[in-house]
């Protein structure tokens, strides 16, 4: 994959990510925001430890090259 198809797809998911909060913050929206999807997964110990995997993983494949 070439760098400017990295950086196209990268600033593709910034966008949809930003689409969402926007989307999340208007009042009477069915959407929920991110901090409450994350608050939501980190109440139980197993999903808490997944999401500190997930970000691990993440970390280590996408931001460490």
């Amino acid at each position: 994959m070439t760098s400017a198809l990295s950086y196209a797809v990268w600033a593709l998911l910034g966008l949809a990510l930003l689409g969402v909060w926007l989307r999340s913050s208007i009042p009477g929206s069915s959407l929920a925001r991110p901090g409450v999807v994350l608050e939501r997964l980190a109440t139980g110990p197993i999903l808490r430890i997944a999401l500190v995997l997930a970000w691990g993983w993440m970390g280590w494949h996408l931001f460490a090259r």
